[in-house]
């Protein structure tokens, strides 16, 4: 498999599904691979973590969120990126559409975020997307390259990321954009790279209801560098399947 898997595990899961889950995909070869990410809650990061050693898995680790601040101080509730590397984390998704809307995370702080990730040696995964107006409206491309310009006022070397394409209208909804549509993205987000980033190695995301009756289709669009899977992510049998396409 070379193309990139990512599970983002959301606001569930229990130490229980953790050590199941984990087993389960160290002893599939399709799922301990590399190329297959866990966005776990944080809870569970320090055990997943754990577990990674003792299953000699070669599967990832991602967190879900990260602080803006890096430095360790009076943050009550958050958690830096240096915290997060002490557990084997290597990605931080950044600038997920419910971070945007129902924690308000403007610009700057998706900005400090990504620098906080950069300066740990981690990969941002940082996720762009459109409403449903947007897209009645035929203004959402100006709207993914106008979130696409934060990446260009990043100060700190980058040599990696990953972008992943989640329309805000598809997340859990269990309705897709066409294979047309998602290619067509796509296709925005590597020419955006390919002017403005020429120094990076980017990998593009498809994100918005993956699950295993659909992943095959998208994951076989030349221009899909793999896919950020939610709900179908909770389930062992689902997301195995959406790893083996």
């Amino acid at each position: 498999m070379s193309k990139l898997i990512v599970a983002n595990w959301k606001m569930n899961g229990s130490v229980n599904q953790v050590k199941a889950d984990l087993a389960a995909y160290s002893a599939s070869q399709s799922t301990n691979q590399p190329g297959v990410v866990l966005a776990l809650p944080q809870v569970y990061l320090p055990l997943a973590s754990q577990l990674l050693t003792q299953l000699n898995a070669q599967f990832k680790l991602a967190s879900q969120n990260v602080s803006q601040f890096n430095k360790c101080g009076a943050y009550t509730g958050e958690v830096s990126a240096d915290m997060l590397k002490e557990f084997a984390v290597d990605y931080i998704i950044i600038g997920h559409s419910e971070r945007r809307q129902i924690f308000n995370e403007s610009g700057s702080v998706l900005l400090n975020k990504i620098e906080a990730a950069l300066l740990c040696g981690m990969t941002p995964i940082f996720c762009i997307g459109e409403d449903k107006s947007l897209r009645d409206q035929h203004n959402y491309t100006d709207f993914l390259v106008q979130q696409l310009e934060l990446l260009l006022q990043i100060k700190l070397p980058l040599t990696n990321l990953v972008i992943a394409y989640e329309p805000i209208w598809a997340i859990g909804t269990g309705v897709i954009p066409s294979m047309e549509q998602i290619d067509e993205i796509m296709q925005l987000i590597h020419v955006f790279a390919q002017n403005y980033l020429p120094h990076v190695k980017v990998s593009v995301l498809y994100g918005g209801s993956v699950n295993g009756k659909n992943a095959q289709d998208i994951l076989s669009i030349s221009t899909v560098d793999g896919v950020l899977v939610g709900g179908a992510s909770l389930k062992v049998d689902d997301f195995s399947k959406i790893c083996a396409y």
